[in-house]
């Protein structure tokens, strides 16, 4: 998986690039510097675990385009596994 560039410097411990290299990208995360945060409730709440209030949140997907008759059944296997997983680590896998 490519390593992301960040418009500041990497913050990231190397615990958070190792599992960014592992299991993929948070699903939420600071452009400035790489580091994780947390996106909850309506309208969203953003708490960081840096200090960068003014730097965009990323929040990286994957997505599957259906056509008119919907996912086949070996795609929405794989798109339950992302959700799963996705729910289970807080990562996009």
């Amino acid at each position: 998986m490519d390593e992301p560039i960040a418009l500041g410097e990497d913050e990231r411990t190397q615990g958070e690039k190792l599992a960014w290299k592992l299991l993929g990208p948070p699903l939420y995360y600071c452009a400035v510097c790489l580091r994780r945060a947390h996106v909850d409730g309506e309208p969203p709440v953003v708490r960081r675990t840096c200090s960068h209030d003014d730097g965009q949140v990323i929040a990286p997907r994957k997505a599957i385009v259906a056509g008119e008759g919907g996912l086949s059944p070996v795609n929405k296997v794989r798109m339950a596994w992302w959700q799963a997983g996705a729910k289970l680590t807080g990562r996009c896998i």
